[in-house]
């Protein structure tokens, strides 16, 4: 009787623990962002490799974790990286671009952590810049 009792309980947990596991998602994103310098300054012409030209390299990571009844945990951590040596950039801080958890809903979000101004997501709206998106 012992036994058959375990059993069910195992079942039920089963069948119950299968019913509430959440979507999760996570995203790894970069941007490579080199540029060739070719300048002659009288005494001949010099070339180099620059990182970061228009953009600046990035690597980042962002997920989000659906908490039922339209809420999710997110989060994004993001690192600038000179591609030409390997340093890490914003003074060699490890994900020194974004570093942010939260919570998302329709009612909006809430976040908190080093992450870009407001400013920044006016601007990128305006100029159809394509972001990666933590809040979907």
């Amino acid at each position: 009787m012992r036994k058959v009792l375990m059993t069910a309980g195992a079942c039920a947990t089963l069948l119950f623990a299968g019913g509430t596991q959440a979507q999760s998602s996570v995203t790894l994103y970069g941007v490579i962002d080199n540029v060739i310098d070719v300048s002659n300054q009288g005494g001949g012409t010099i070339k180099k490799l620059q990182s970061g030209g228009a953009y600046g390299s990035r690597l980042g990571f962002t997920g989000s974790e659906d908490l039922g009844d339209g809420l999710a945990a997110v989060f994004t951590l993001e690192m600038g990286i000179s591609t030409d040596t390997g340093v890490l950039q914003q003074g060699g801080r490890a994900f020194g671009r974004q570093a942010f958890v939260g919570l998302a809903g329709k009612w909006g979000s809430l976040t908190l952590g080093r992450q870009y101004a407001p400013q920044f997501y006016t601007l990128a709206a305006r100029w159809n810049l394509q972001l990666p998106n933590t809040f979907r």
